[in-house]
C-alpha cells in the first residue's frame, strides 16, 4: 500500500488491517453454498445471509459517522433484498468497501482532529476504525491459513 494514498500513515495501516479482516469475510461468503445462506444457529442470532448484510449496513455506518462526526445505527436502512443471492451481497460489501476507503483517502485535517460522538463516548478517528475492524469476526479456510491453525 501506497502510504502517500492516505493522509496518515497510521491510517494507511489501517487499510491494510481492514483489507485483510475484510477479505476473510469474503472468503467465508464464496465458501458458503447459497443452500445454507438462511441457516441461523440460534433464534437470536440472523442467518448467515443477514449477518453477511449486516455486516456491510454498519461500515455503511461507520463510513456516514466519519462525514458527520456522529455514529447513528438507527439511520441505516436495512437492505434486506440484498440476502437473496451471493452475488447481491459480495456487490454491497464491495460497494461499501469502496465508500470507506474514498472517506478515508480523503479525510480533512478537521476529520482527522475531531471525535466521533457515540453518545456515551467520544472516540478519536482511530478508535471508531478500530470498533469497525473488531466487528468484522466471521471467517472460513482464511483463518487457518492466516494463523497457521489445525
Amino acid at each position: 500500500m501506497i502510504r502517500a494514498e492516505f493522509p496518515t500513515l497510521e491510517v494507511a495501516q489501517w487499510v491494510e488491517a481492514w483489507r485483510h479482516t475484510r477479505g476473510l469475510t469474503y472468503d467465508f461468503l464464496r465458501a458458503l453454498p447459497y443452500a445454507v445462506m438462511n441457516f441461523s444457529p440460534h433464534p437470536e442470532f440472523g442467518t448467515l445471509a443477514r449477518q453477511i448484510r449486516h455486516a456491510a449496513d454498519i461500515e455503511s455506518a461507520y463510513v456516514a459517522a466519519i462525514h458527520s462526526g456522529k455514529m447513528d445505527f438507527a439511520g441505516q436502512p436495512r437492505r434486506r433484498a440484498l440476502e437473496q443471492s451471493k452475488e447481491n451481497l459480495e456487490g454491497y460489501m464491495r460497494h461499501v468497501d469502496e465508500e470507506l476507503v474514498a472517506a478515508l483517502r480523503g479525510l480533512t485535517p478537521e476529520q482527522l482532529a475531531r471525535s466521533i460522538d457515540w453518545g456515551t463516548a467520544k472516540l478519536t478517528l482511530l478508535q471508531h476504525l478500530m470498533r469497525l475492524l473488531q466487528h468484522e469476526t466471521l471467517h472460513p479456510q482464511s483463518w487457518k491459513d492466516t494463523w497457521r491453525l489445525t
